[in-house]
């Protein structure tokens, strides 16, 4: 399917000598990396994924930034997954930073980069921090996402050996073992809805829950990196992306109605075509096409006299053994607690954050909370997410990565331990368009606002002076019942507002008032689809 916020695409040859296992003559080994180049804006993001995941999975991020025109958005496969090619193990991942650093190479990245690694991307966003070249790059910001910076902080619990299990399971063609492993169960349970309301309009109910909505989207994007390897392909009828596991009990008109409303949706998620935006770079071999239902000697007596017949390589193994050699390479990770304060060492100008989801089974909590620790810098908790924050809590993780980057003042003005909760969808996107283009009172739940500044009629102070801003002149009208956390998206550089709730009546019986150590407050200006806490450690 064709996109059209896609710059770039292609491959860079990684290829290298190396002995096998260690030993013996050192041999030429063939190796691909393919990555694609979204938007045109000043600011440099590069998006590092995680085990068993490919450019796809970045969707719900490269459109966002991609849209918000300051951004040029940099995703590739690591090798043994996607649409990159899988080399003979074992893998390393001072061996996947090198392959990361000459993708950067290729698209003439070396300064003021903004770097975001998840998982396995995370254990590659670390090394390349402390990577020996000729030319360092230079971070202007990383973040490490659910991921450790040692692997001997994951002796596993016998939970946790189960879940293991399930996650071996995963790597065979049934995606719900690992949609089990890698989502929290209440976000799975859960019913599906579109965050990504283009229109400002509410979803209608879809009457299927995420755990069968992403089963679908897995399977078909594990069909269509098979057909990949397999062929030449042309365009796919994005009507595959909508389709619901035949296994499923739900109601045929649901079914029809999830695909009318889900049309947008699979924009979010759209098959990567390497064919039509290939940059120039060397060609990599096709195998012969042939059916499944078919010998492969039939494909074979099809295939021209002149050109030579490729080995068909089986998909589910290629598939399986990238997977497993991406595994080892996450179990060999192991940063001493000198190594990872040398990040910061050798990156003295770079800004570093933590995230973490609070419900990931994969890479527990505690690991997120020693790299900051080590780093010395926040951590950002997204409640109620699993490992896969970028897509189970998608709205939040794009805000929190967006004011990073940008160094927005919101951001940094968080208190330490202040928990920001999400509201009803449709109170967050009135309010955020009250606050850009409104006037007067609205309601917002329980409570009522007021504003009587019009934006035009506020004007900025000289540069160095405290401007003025709308959500300076918003008040409650009558008693608020919640705290209101309040960000003008126009301007990110002022400060936000914080408008407390009205405080009860004064009790005749003294008693002593302490402050709660997780203050929460709703979040009104941006949108959020999951509670957000930060911890700073300095």
């Amino acid at each position: 399917m064709e996109m059209s916020d896609r710059q770039e695409s292609g491959f860079v040859d990684v290829s290298r000598m190396r002995r096998r296992l260690g030993v013996g003559p050192k041999k030429k080994e063939d190796r691909l990396v393919y990555y694609e180049v979204f938007g045109s804006g000043p600011r440099r993001l590069f998006l590092i994924m995680g085990m068993m995941g490919c450019t796809m999975y970045w969707r719900l991020q490269t459109r966002y930034f991609a849209s918000l025109g300051d951004y040029t958005i940099c995703v590739f496969d690591n090798c043994g997954s996607g649409q990159s090619t899988v080399a003979p193990g074992p893998y390393r991942i001072s061996q996947l930073a090198r392959d990361a650093r000459m993708v950067l190479d290729r698209i003439g990245w070396r300064d003021d980069i903004h770097m975001v690694g998840i998982s396995l991307g995370g254990m590659v966003a670390q090394e390349l921090c402390v990577l020996d070249t000729p030319d360092r790059l230079h971070f202007a910001s990383v973040i490490f996402v659910d991921t450790w910076h040692s692997a001997s902080l994951a002796m596993p619990t016998v939970k946790e050996v189960r879940f293991a299990f399930n996650g071996m399971a995963a790597l065979g063609d049934d995606p719900r073992h690992l949609i089990d492993l890698v989502f929290s169960r209440e976000w799975s349970n859960a019913e599906f809805h579109d965050a990504v309301r283009e229109d400002k309009a509410c979803g209608v109910s879809s009457g299927v829950t995420n755990r069968s909505v992403m089963t679908s989207l897995f399977r078909e994007i594990q069909r269509q990196l098979s057909r990949q390897r397999a062929t030449e392909m042309g365009d796919v009828s994005s009507e595959s992306f909508l389709d619901v596991d035949d296994n499923l009990d739900v109601d045929s008109s649901l079914i029809n109605e999830k695909k009318n409303w889900l049309n947008r949706r699979t924009q979010t998620l759209d098959v990567h075509n390497s064919s039509q935006h290939s940059s120039p770079g060397p060609a990599r071999p096709r195998p012969v096409e042939y059916s499944r239902t078919e010998p492969v000697r039939r494909a074979q007596s099809r295939t021209p006299i002149s050109s030579p017949t490729i080995p068909v390589e089986d998909p589910e193994k290629r598939k399986v053994s990238g997977d497993i050699h991406q595994f080892m390479a996450c179990l060999g990770h192991r940063f001493s607690t000198q190594r990872v304060r040398q990040i910061r060492l050798l990156n003295p100008s770079t800004r570093f954050l933590v995230i973490h989801g609070e419900k990931d089974r994969v890479i527990r909590p505690i690991c997120g909370r020693t790299l900051a620790k080590l780093l010395q810098c926040p951590i950002a908790w997204i409640k109620r997410a699993g490992h896969m924050p970028p897509i189970d809590s998608h709205c939040t993780f794009n805000l929190v990565v967006r004011a990073f980057t940008r160094d927005e003042r919101w951001l940094r003005d968080v208190q330490d331990r202040m928990c920001l909760v999400p509201t009803v969808w449709e109170e967050q996107v009135k309010v955020k368009e009250w606050i850009n283009r409104g006037m007067g009172e609205m309601a917002v739940g329980e409570d009522r606002l007021s504003c009587s500044v019009e934006p035009c009629s506020v004007e900025l102070e000289p540069k160095g002076e405290r401007r003025d801003s709308r959500i300076d002149h918003i008040r409650s009208v009558g008693s608020l019942h919640r705290d209101l956390f309040i960000v003008d998206e126009s301007d990110p550089d002022l400060p936000p507002r914080i408008i407390p709730a009205t405080p009860p009546p004064v009790s005749t019986v003294s008693t002593p008032s302490q402050p709660a150590p997780n203050r929460e407050l709703a979040m009104y200006g941006a949108l959020l689809d999951a509670p957000l806490r930060i911890r700073r450690y300095s």
